[in-house]
């Protein structure tokens, strides 16, 4: 009983810390970008998005799949770090040139290779259930985010919210360098598992393809003006998505070691429709206050907030699933997912404009939910015979 009550009592607490943790961090990431939203203007703000997107993609691509391998792994005690930092830096490296050979833009290659680091030391963090770390990196990152971006846009304009984005990453290089400090690279370490990585890393390209697509139709079909408005609704969704990511971020170490905190699970979805009635209940009384420039975001975002309840039963089954490394059935969820959002955005975008572009956002999601749940019921059964 006392074991019992001593193990609650961690769970509480490092739960409580990755909670706040994400909810200061997010709360700080939220107010800046609503910040740049009403600075920028519609389309400036469309345009700086439209950026960010091409170097999600590009950082994801040179990630080979990482940040999931490491966390399962790093979990698990397997030293899997030293030969997938080095191999990853590697692609890092190379993808920031080959971008800027592209743009010719040094803010979009720092950028890339910012998130690569984020990617790899967070994770690792992560997974090491260095929760007190965890707050440290964080918080630091979103502060001097805030710092540089405002101070750069005001000194060079919007580039100057990419590049300040990017240097804000770099203290996590500080992890990066403690692991390959003396440590052996043994790169046999990674053949057993090169299944599980090239699963892992086909799914983060889709993933990456799948938050960043929508942005990448909208800008050419609809005008940077309307990407605003929609990216606008995508930080509002992104608030509402706060509490199922802290806990996602929680239970993915823990299902791989055979932990599944199943009511921590059921209540967090039941939250996410409260979530949603906040989102569609709340945003016509604060945009036309907060933001009177965004003339579309309104209907948007009551749209856009029913799909933090299918999001939230994705993040909990994903968890699962990458806990028991189905990393298979995770890759075909996000296959599902982008597939249907091109699908309805190509479709509905034109006829419906912000309607169209925001019911495409909620089918998309309810059809990668759908397919998880089967997905892992079948599996599940198949176990039990």
């Amino acid at each position: 009983m006392i074991e019992k009550i001593k193990n609650s009592v961690k769970r509480l607490r490092d739960i409580s810390t990755i909670g706040i943790t994400d909810l200061v961090a997010n709360a700080i990431s939220a107010i800046f970008w609503l910040y740049m939203a009403s600075v920028l203007g519609a389309e400036s703000y469309g345009q700086v998005n439209y950026f960010l997107a091409i170097a999600g993609i590009a950082s994801s691509v040179a990630l080979l799949g990482s940040e999931n391998t490491i966390m399962v792994y790093t979990a698990k005690n397997v030293r899997i770090q030293p030969p997938l930092y080095f191999i990853t830096l590697v692609s890092g490296t190379i993808t920031s040139v080959v971008l800027f050979l592209f743009y010719s833009s040094v803010e979009m290659s720092v950028l890339v290779f910012a998130y690569v680091i984020f990617g790899l030391a967070g994770h690792e963090i992560l997974g090491r259930k260095l929760y007190l770390t965890y707050t440290k990196f964080l918080i630091t990152q979103r502060i001097l985010m805030v710092a540089l971006s405002i101070g750069l846009y005001y000194l060079i304009g919007p580039n100057g919210v990419l590049l300040g984005i990017g240097i804000a990453f770099f203290p996590y290089i500080i992890r990066i360098y403690k692991e390959l400090n003396g440590s052996k690279i043994d790169f046999s370490i990674l053949r057993p598992r090169v299944g599980f990585m090239m699963n892992n890393y086909i799914m983060r390209i889709i993933d990456a393809f799948s938050s960043s697509v929508d942005k990448l139709l909208i800008g050419p079909i609809l005008g940077f003006t309307i990407l605003g408005n929609y990216q606008l609704g995508i930080q509002f969704l992104a608030i509402l998505e706060i509490l199922p990511a802290i806990v996602y971020k929680y239970t993915l170490p823990h299902d791989s070691t055979g932990n599944p905190n199943t009511r921590l699970k059921k209540a967090t979805i039941l939250c996410s429709i409260v979530l949603a009635f906040l989102g569609f209940l709340l945003s016509p009384i604060i945009i036309p206050v907060t933001f009177p420039k965004y003339a579309h975001a309104i209907e948007l975002i009551q749209i856009m907030s029913i799909a933090v309840i299918p999001a939230t039963i994705s993040y909990m089954l994903i968890s699962k699933l990458l806990g028991m490394e189905k990393s298979m059935i995770v890759l075909v969820g996000s296959v599902v997912y982008l597939v249907a959002q091109i699908i309805t955005i190509i479709l509905l975008g034109k006829p419906f404009g912000v309607t169209g572009i925001a019911a495409a956002l909620v089918i998309s999601t309810v059809a990668q939910t759908s397919y998880l749940f089967v997905a892992e019921y079948t599996s599940s059964k198949k176990q039990c015979v």
